[in-house]
């Protein structure tokens, strides 16, 4: 999921303030921290918890932006 959001942004498929490129990257996120608890890595949790909290930063930048640009 995170290789395809980057993927498309890269190309010009996907706008990078949107919505949709940090949502993506958050699901990708979760699907990760969903397999580490399988096979539990520290250094790889913490990366991809970060990976997520920085994602839904994002989603939120980018929902004020939408709220922003309506008004």
């Amino acid at each position: 999921m995170v290789l395809i959001a980057y993927s498309f942004l890269q190309a010009r498929r996907m706008d990078g303030n949107g919505v949709w490129y940090p949502l993506i990257n958050l699901i990708g996120a979760i699907l990760i921290l969903i397999s580490l608890m399988y096979k539990p890595n520290m250094p790889a949790i913490v990366m991809e918890a970060a990976w997520a909290v920085v994602s839904v930063i994002g989603i939120l930048f980018a929902i004020r932006a939408r709220q922003k640009n309506r008004q």
